[in-house]
């Protein structure tokens, strides 16, 4: 397998917030759980920007003037929710292989552009190119961004290797012919990821 392709959310990132975020954030914002979980995945906002029908800061504005919420205020929010406990050991682990040759790629649904995804700090050095919804304006598991992928790369589908958190994802992939990896652990990921790239350093990280 020769290009390595992964999500962001929930793979380098923590994939839902916990009980802790729910309680702080509707104290500060007097919004109720599902009203957040909404904001998060499933609002009107959420969904256009997620396919650059909007920009992400046009999509926190909206929905926090439906909701009279400050637009910097949803931000916020979505950043603490998609943006922390960022999985710094796999992270090391993709830089040494991709230090050995293998192309390493992110595919993520994001409201963020590619430019903006490359330049956060913490995935320096972590991924050749990143293949955005937002850019692409199609997101998975729609075919289409798979294809975005494949035509950016190059690369036939038996030569990819796709990790993402959700099965559906993950099953869509596979359903095109790419070799799939359910992300549900650090430990687990580096095993499969080591039995598919064996002359690598994930080898020796079981």
């Amino acid at each position: 397998m020769k290009h390595l392709v992964l999500d962001i959310g929930g793979v380098f990132y923590r994939g839902w917030p916990d009980e802790a975020f729910w309680e702080r954030w509707s104290a500060r914002t007097g919004l109720d759980r599902e009203t957040m979980e909404a904001v998060l995945s499933k609002s009107p906002e959420h969904r256009a920007a997620q396919v650059g029908k909007m920009t992400a800061d046009a999509a926190f504005a909206a929905a926090g003037a439906r909701l009279g919420i400050e637009g910097r205020v949803m931000r916020a929010l979505a950043e603490d929710a998609y943006l922390s406990d960022f999985n710094h050991r796999l992270a090391h682990a993709v830089r040494a292989v991709r230090a050995e040759g293998v192309r390493v790629w992110s595919l993520t649904n994001t409201l963020s552009t590619e430019a903006q995804i490359q330049a956060r700090p913490e995935l320096e050095g972590v991924f050749e190119g990143v293949v955005s919804s937002h850019d692409v304006r199609a997101a998975k598991p729609d075919a289409a961004i798979f294809q975005a992928l494949l035509d950016r790369l190059g690369a036939a589908v038996e030569d990819v290797v796709f990790v993402d958190d959700l099965i559906g994802h993950v099953e869509a992939a596979r359903a095109l012919g790419l070799t799939g990896v359910h992300f549900q652990s650090t430990d687990q990921a580096l095993a499969e990821l080591a039995a598919l790239y064996p002359s690598t350093s994930l080898s020796s990280r079981r």
